[in-house]
């Protein structure tokens, strides 16, 4: 067993070196990946498996049993601990996307569990007979909302935990814990009262004894570090399982074609620079190094070793810890720590604990400066219900809606996945522009889409909302030209499990020409 494990997700390596990419040293010199990772520390390697990717053509048949077999005889021979991650899909496996496999598809329950089973344990045994046998195993991977939708579907924690099981089962039919230990990931590390709520209710449906706790942390969707911290305190406190934090990133640029824009790494509180980049991975390792009688174990940062490529934008455009040259930048320092690095307090770290703590319960300042208000009961006051003037344009199953008058607010959650959309309609007298704007506070993660919308006249203007827990946001669609006539507008969610709360809607005439806007979410 290693320290402390410095990790990596570098499952993408092999698609990424055949479509050309170089690796570089921080000097600019020509390094093998492999090489890179050890030269500055790191000793351990995560790698997904997806079941049959051949039969999804945008995966294009990398993340398979043998992709993983040639990786992992590289991760034995540069002496590096092995994380196998089994998505149970044939492609991506996440909060909102989790997909049976094409082949499980016609399966009924029993036959679904006995899949499961079996793919485990014959994928384990064939890497246990090659000498590749993983150290660490995932069963599922961000299993918050449950897996193979939808007999694992949460809220059902019955139909999800005997899935599990039967995972769980399958690795220990090929390795007890001393040889290769078990592991439950979720997302939202940063919020303990999801995941102590996920634990409580999958022990009471049966689940497993299981090694090892895995969590999913960044900083832009999974609460602020603080968050983490507590999280992560107590859940080592209820359950006596080692954490690991298997999943963290952060941007080193800003970029319109980047994986996160400038509304989540405001909200993500650094720098999209390659130092913010540093103190955020160095803050992380912190936090898990920190855990009382060493139970914080491990970090591994999201697929680091990708390259910016000309206008396909995405998560190499600005979330790797290569800049568009292929040369490693200032982050690769953070794997150098030892444990003992860690467990002192970063530079500024208690300058940023006081900033946090400060932002904690911030209102943004709205930025459309007008006239009176069009939209009527914007605050969700009006009504036996609170809901007068306003329309429920789809509201799926397991969506609870509450009013919460201190906040003048509606509060929207869901138990699973789920898709809500409300309306109000406004008419107005004349032509002109005007400016629509709604405060949000809320939670972000994986496959979340919520969009404030305003259509008249068949025209139809939208702004993108990254809902932050620690404020209240004014988010805004600025100088939308209308006619006179029916304005429509409202929020549309389709996500994951999470909660929303969304108040002081205003319709305004515009006095300024500026286009859409978020505003101050950093206060």
């Amino acid at each position: 067993m290693l320290d402390f494990y410095k990790g990596m997700d570098i499952s993408s390596l092999p698609q990424s070196l055949s479509e050309g990419m170089q690796v570089k040293d921080r000097d600019g010199s020509d390094i093998s990946p492999f090489e890179l990772l050890k030269k500055y520390g790191v000793n351990a390697v995560r790698l997904r498996l997806w079941n049959q990717p051949e039969c999804v053509p945008d995966a294009k048949g990398y993340c398979n049993l043998e992709y993983t077999l040639q990786m992992a005889k590289k991760i034995k021979e540069n002496g590096m601990s092995f994380l196998l991650d089994f998505h149970y899909s044939d492609f991506w496996a996440d909060p909102a996307n989790q997909r049976k496999p094409k082949a499980w598809e016609n399966l009924s329950f029993s036959e679904l569990e006995e899949a499961v089973y079996t793919f485990t344990g014959d994928t384990l045994m064939r890497l246990k007979e090659e000498g590749l046998l993983p150290d660490m195993v995932q069963i599922g991977n961000e299993i918050r909302s449950g897996l193979l939708f939808p007999e694992g579907e949460l809220p059902d924690y019955e139909g999800m935990v005997k899935l599990v099981n039967a995972g769980i089962r399958g690795a220990r039919a090929v390795a007890d814990p001393e040889q290769m230990q078990v592991m439950i990931h979720l997302d939202q590390g940063g919020r303990y009262s999801w995941l102590h709520e996920w634990f409580e209710k999958a022990f009471e449906a049966g689940l497993e004894d299981f090694d090892l706790i895995g969590l999913s942390y960044y900083p832009f969707w999974h609460g602020t570090y603080l968050d983490l911290r507590d999280s992560m305190h107590r859940l080592t406190e209820d359950y006596g399982k080692p954490i690991f934090i298997v999943e963290t990133a952060y941007a080193w640029r800003k970029s319109d074609k980047g994986f996160i824009d400038e509304d989540q790494i405001c909200i993500g509180g650094m720098d999209a620079t390659p130092a913010g980049q540093r103190k955020v991975l160095e803050y992380v390792m912190h936090l898990v190094a920190e855990l009382p009688r060493r139970m914080g174990r491990g970090v591994y940062y999201w697929e680091p070793i990708c390259v910016p490529e000309g206008d396909r934008g995405g998560w190499n455009e600005n979330m790797g810890l290569l800049d568009e040259n292929g040369c490693a930048m200032e982050g690769m320092e953070a794997f150098r720590q030892t444990r003992e690095e860690m467990e002192l307090a970063p530079e500024g770290w208690k300058r940023l604990e006081e900033q946090l703590k400060a932002s904690e319960g911030a209102v943004g300042t709205e930025g459309i400066r007008s006239g009176e208000n069009l939209l009527h009961n914007g605050c969700f006051s009006e009504g036996s219900d609170g809901m007068e003037d306003w329309c429920i344009e789809e509201k799926e199953e397991g969506t609870f809606l509450s009013i919460l008058p201190e906040m003048g607010a509606l509060k929207v959650q869901a138990v699973k996945n789920f898709r809500f959309g409300i309306v109000n309609n406004v008419m107005l007298d004349a032509e002109g522009c005007y400016g629509i704007s709604v405060e949000i506070t809320g939670v972000d993660t994986t496959g979340v889409d919520v969009r404030l919308f305003a259509e008249n006249d068949g025209q139809m203007r939208e702004v993108v909302i990254h809902p932050g827990e620690h404020s209240r946001a004014v988010y805004e669609i600025r100088n939308m030209t209308c006619r006179a006539g029916l304005l429509k507008v409202g929020i549309r969610i389709s996500s994951p499990a999470i909660y929303i709360t969304m108040g002081n809607f205003k319709v305004r005439k515009e006095v300024s020409r500026e286009t859409d806007v978020l505003y101050d979410c950093a206060k």
